[in-house]
């Protein structure tokens, strides 16, 4: 490899990038950025709009989370990971009740402690549910069923943090994969956050013959990172490619960064 620096829907959980929306709702933003002094207790409103026809009422929580070695998110109990801030946030109200045609908002408040001074992070989670009656014999009961839910990433921001650089460790090979349904040949890509700042990237995938001068088309990947983090990214390929092609990956964090190239030559025979 080489381098260069240049019900139901039960629980659907989403986290867009700016807002999160469903049928007849919308929740934004889909991440809360907070920054302030140790001490300080600092506010951002959370906007729920509803075009639907009826009430869309929602309860509240907030959970610890981390992402895996492959940037899937892994959710705690609240307050339990090291770089948390759940026990830091307070709402103005944990029971949402939003009218057919209403916008209503939601103040999130973080008080910052005195040893804050690294970034954290928490979600908190907007649950749609619907009285609904369950007939039982001789008897009416209430139930709750979940319709929507929605997560929010919080951050905390601490003041003249690092950004640091996103870089590749290494580009691999790992042959073919088999998922159980179909076969693939598979490139695997390890990336590493230097930094003490979350990072949204993107990971753009050049793959050409050198044979025949036929260059391969890949998908670009999304990649969110937080600090300090190691994560790998697949990439499949179609198990028919043969003769000796040459892949490029660049990783692309925005205009702040230096743009990453890892380069790896391959040969692919029947």
């Amino acid at each position: 490899m080489r381098v260069l620096t240049g019900l139901f829907i039960l629980c659907l959980v989403m986290t867009l990038p700016d807002l999160a929306k469903g049928q007849g709702f919308s929740i934004s933003p889909a991440r809360i950025f907070f920054s302030g002094n140790p001490g300080e207790t600092v506010s951002q409103i959370v906007t729920f709009g509803n075009t639907s026809a009826g009430v869309l009422s929602f309860v509240t929580r907030i959970q610890d989370w981390k992402r895996d070695s492959l940037g899937i998110k892994i959710y705690y109990d609240s307050n339990t990971l090291p770089l948390s801030n759940s026990s830091w946030l307070t709402l103005s109200s944990n029971n949402i009740a939003v009218q057919p045609g209403e916008n209503k908002q939601v103040n999130v408040s973080m008080t910052i402690p005195a040893h804050a001074d690294k970034l954290t992070t928490s979600m908190l989670f907007f649950t749609q549910v619907k009285e609904q009656e369950a007939q039982q014999k001789n008897a009416a009961k209430i139930g709750i069923n979940v319709l929507m839910e929605v997560g929010i990433q919080v951050y905390y921001v601490p003041r003249g943090l690092n950004p640091g650089e996103l870089e590749f460790l290494s580009f691999e090979d790992r042959g073919i994969h088999d998922n159980g349904k179909a076969k693939s040949r598979r490139l695997a890509l390890k990336i590493h956050n230097k930094g003490n700042l979350n990072k949204d990237a993107f990971i753009r995938f050049e793959l050409t013959n050198k044979e025949t001068g036929e260059e391969i088309k890949i998908k670009p990947e999304v990649l969110a990172m937080l600090p300090d983090a190691t994560q790998w990214v697949m990439v499949d390929l179609p198990t028919d490619l043969k003769g000796k092609f040459l892949a490029v990956a660049l990783l692309d964090a925005g205009t702040s960064y230096d743009l990453k190239v890892a380069e790896k030559e391959i040969i692919y025979r029947p």
